[in-house]
């Protein structure tokens, strides 16, 4: 497995495993995070994080993955309940990588990302 996948695959399951410690230590410390118009700033990525894995307990599946080097594409599909409903929403996510770590990501999500 290749670098960018395997990084991949530790985000994933960090972040579907609710485990914030795990899942940051694949950023760098000033790294930022943009969905849509929301952006979260070098600092903020713990509580932003935090709070989704408490509120709405997300899922990422990962479905393909293109590997440019130092920016990485994944095509994923996250699924999560909110008020006993069952949401999903196909994306892309473009990670940017410095010093083998993310240090931003952009993520393109089909649909609305609102609860």
């Amino acid at each position: 497995m290749a670098f960018a996948e395997e990084l991949l695959h530790r985000h994933i399951d960090a972040f579907n495993a609710g485990d914030a410690d795990r899942l940051l230590a694949d950023f760098t410390p000033t790294a930022t995070w943009v969905t849509g118009d929301y952006t979260v700033l070098d600092g903020g990525l713990r509580s932003f994080f935090e709070g989704a894995m408490r509120s709405i307990r997300p899922r990422l599946t990962l479905r393909r993955t293109i590997d440019g080097g130092n920016t990485v594409v994944a095509e994923m599909t996250e699924t999560w309940t909110h008020g006993g409903e069952s949401k999903s929403a196909a994306l892309v996510a473009v990670f940017d990588l410095v010093g083998g770590k993310i240090d931003k990501a952009k993520i393109y999500r089909e649909g609305s990302a609102d609860v």
